[in-house]
């Protein structure tokens, strides 16, 4: 199994990356490659620059990355109660070479916030999207608090760490 995490976050400190790299973890299944984003040199998604210049090595780059996995663990960070524009972004243009580019993935997806809500409505949108492009959520989690709940790679509050993990254990058997 090919298994691949990433945040959908560009942010060096992200703690939406934080999250997913603990969750992989948790998983113990087959080598799991953790993405970053930054590690793509992806422009915001305009039509124009697909007529002009079609599609950047970058983009292909991730595209591939995404394609070739069986299960993907991705975090959505959350701005002004929406998905990131740098993951929006790169699902449009993944999107664009072909439209159910996630046709047969298995996903887990979460969410983290420092807030109480633990951006949930990222959760949410994301999901949406996720699964209109063909990806099959078995399983979500959302951490809120994240300062007061997660600390030195993993998470603190024994209660939510116990959800997650059964979480995992839950994904792992649908998968």
């Amino acid at each position: 199994m090919i298994i691949k995490a990433f945040a959908g976050s560009n942010s060096s400190t992200s703690i939406n990356k934080q999250l997913v790299t603990y969750a992989s973890s948790l998983l113990n299944k087959d080598q799991i490659e953790i993405l970053d984003l930054d590690d793509f040199d992806i422009p915001t998604f305009d039509i124009d620059i697909e007529k002009e210049q079609g599609f950047s090595d970058d983009v292909k780059r991730f595209y591939q990355k995404l394609v070739d996995s069986d299960i993907l663990l991705i975090s959505l960070a959350e701005h002004n109660a929406c998905i990131t524009a740098v993951f929006k972004s790169y699902m449009d243009w993944c999107s664009r070479i072909n439209y159910k580019f996630l046709e047969g993935k298995k996903v887990f997806v979460m969410s983290t916030s420092p807030g109480g809500y633990g951006a949930k409505n990222s959760l949410e949108i994301g999901s949406k999207l996720i699964t209109k492009l063909g990806g099959d959520i078995l399983v979500d989690f959302s951490l809120p608090k994240f300062n007061e709940n997660f600390a030195e790679g993993k998470i603190t509050n024994e209660e939510l760490n116990r959800e997650l993990i059964l979480k995992i254990d839950e994904f792992r058997k649908k998968i």
